[in-house]
């Protein structure tokens, strides 16, 4: 019944993004009611999943602290070699969590801004891809074993790429074709760092891993093992020397695609790094490696950071804020510690919900032609609910506040200092404070400056799409104001961490 239980969130949605073909194109003949319908069928399916997961919630937490891994099998255990499994845990089940909240904003912005005219004859199409690409990370999330994780992970980036290619424009086929090379890169260096694994280890399930690697002898095989694994997932994570195809995919696709792949896709995969390195090659037990990933992270917050101080694209510059985020997740994993376990799921939540924030606000401005600096001239007094909007989430980004930008980059910060990387959170401060200065501009820009392009008196903001928006200005000010509402799920996983320690 564990398998069920476990596979029921990502059967729901595979399901739907099934029916959602038949169904919307069956709709779309009566066009007044379609955008309603669309929203409709969203929520309702969304509604299914979380009572899905809730139940998975209620269920592990009345057992958790006599068995708080819950390993389900879907071969026998006996059979290590074929161990394929899900695992429950605190961490795993918060993920499913902030996936579906976050999602449902995304999917319904989508949802509103994708129209039934014959133009968008594809939107069915985008949203079941959507519902898709989500299932199969609540499945990669829920994995327990370095095979059935990437698997799943590998459809979400099939999907992605199809997301990504979307308007069919040179560009985003550009993009798309940047991003399908990377990932193919990436995943042959998967599968060669597993291929090594499994034959160190003879299972490829994360506790048989981890035992295995502890009694292993000679570990040089072992290290090169993990770099290839570690270096594929580095490509699909946008760290710095491989983030070059984020901001073109970003910048390329549209903005409801640029905001669900950022706050889904992207945090989806700083879980996978978290899960490799801190819950299989917890140190000393294993590998040293937080002193290499720390570099990594100082290298990605920097170079993240000097690339969107360059830009005069707003959408590009928020592309390369999501570069620069990457670095700040990474601090959190360097620490080993429960602080930092705490920081790192803190910032999955908050980073998600500011970049989608971000680039569905200036979805809207490039709805309206506006895509420069420049063109953001006094914007924010002629359409002063979208800026309000983007102004929130610049403060969030800048760490100012009560926002819960701030809460986020100090428990990372901390855990750093506590993690005996002071240096790191030094470094990490002056990013911060880079970021604050180039974000800040924008903001100078959008209501310190004239009006470079007249409007229409008919040309108003749409105040549906500003609904999701508006939805995650709401959680950033709460959760800013009350973060103990996420921090009282996150420290489960604090206290999970301590069992893998030393």
């Amino acid at each position: 019944m564990e398998i069920f239980y476990a596979l029921t969130p990502s059967a729901i949605l595979f399901i739907f993004s099934l029916l959602t073909l038949p169904v919307l194109r069956i709709i779309r003949q009566h066009k007044r009611i379609y955008r309603p319908f669309c929203i409709l069928w969203i929520l309702t399916i969304f509604s299914a999943v979380t009572v899905a997961v809730m139940h998975i919630w209620i269920n592990y937490y009345a057992s958790a602290e006599e068995n708080p891994f819950n390993q389900a099998f879907l071969i026998s255990k006996n059979e290590s070699y074929l161990s394929s499994s899900l695992l429950i845990d605190s961490v795993s089940t918060y993920m499913a969590v902030v996936y579906l909240t976050v999602g449902l904003i995304s999917v319904l912005y989508s949802a509103i801004s994708l129209r039934g005219e014959d133009e968008n004859r594809f939107s069915e199409r985008y949203l079941a891809l959507m519902l898709m690409i989500l299932g199969s990370i609540i499945a990669a999330t829920f994995s327990g074993d370095l095979l059935t994780l990437f698997i799943f992970w590998e459809a979400s980036a099939a999907g992605s790429c199809l997301l990504i290619i979307y308007k069919k424009s040179p560009e985003s086929i550009d993009a798309c074709f940047k991003y399908l090379v990377m990932i193919i890169t990436a995943s042959g260096f998967i599968i060669y760092g597993l291929s090594i694994i499994y034959g160190l280890t003879g299972s490829l399930n994360f506790w048989a891993v981890r035992e295995a690697l502890i009694q292993l002898p000679d570990k040089r095989l072992l290290i090169m093992a993990f770099a290839f694994v570690a270096c594929g997932y580095a490509i699909e994570t946008a760290i710095v020397p491989f983030h070059m195809w984020l901001p073109d995919a970003y910048t390329a696709a549209p903005s409801s695609t640029s905001a669900f792949l950022s706050a889904i896709v992207d945090q989806a995969s700083y879980y996978v790094f978290m899960r490799v390195l801190v819950y299989i090659l917890t140190p000393p037990l294993i590998l040293d490696w937080p002193l290499a990933l720390a570099v990594f992270s100082a290298l990605t917050m920097t170079i993240g950071n000097l690339f969107a101080l360059a830009q005069t694209d707003v959408k590009r510059m928020i592309s390369y804020v999501c570069v620069a985020d990457i670095g700040y997740n990474l601090i959190a994993i360097t620490s080993v510690k429960p602080l930092g376990v705490m920081g790192n799921l803190f910032f999955f939540f908050i980073g998600g919900m500011t970049t989608a924030l971000a680039f569905m606000a200036v979805g809207i401005l490039n709805a309206l032609g506006l895509e420069k600096l420049n063109d953001f001239s006094g914007i924010g007094r002629r359409f002063p609910m979208t800026g309000l909007s983007l102004v929130i989430a610049v403060c969030s980004f800048s760490g100012i506040p009560p926002l819960a930008g701030f809460m986020s980059k100090y428990m990372v910060f901390t855990a750093a200092i506590e993690g005996g990387m002071a240096w790191l959170a030094v470094i990490g401060v002056l990013n911060s404070l880079l970021q604050t200065g180039y974000l800040l501009r924008l903001v100078h820009y959008m209501y310190a400056r004239p009006m470079r392009r007249k409007f229409d008196e008919t040309v108003k903001e749409p105040r549906a799409l500003l609904i999701p928006i508006y939805a995650l200005v709401v959680l950033i000010v709460i959760i800013g104001i009350y973060p103990s509402i996420v921090l009282s799920m996150i420290y489960p996983a604090a206290q999970q961490l301590g069992l893998l320690l030393p």
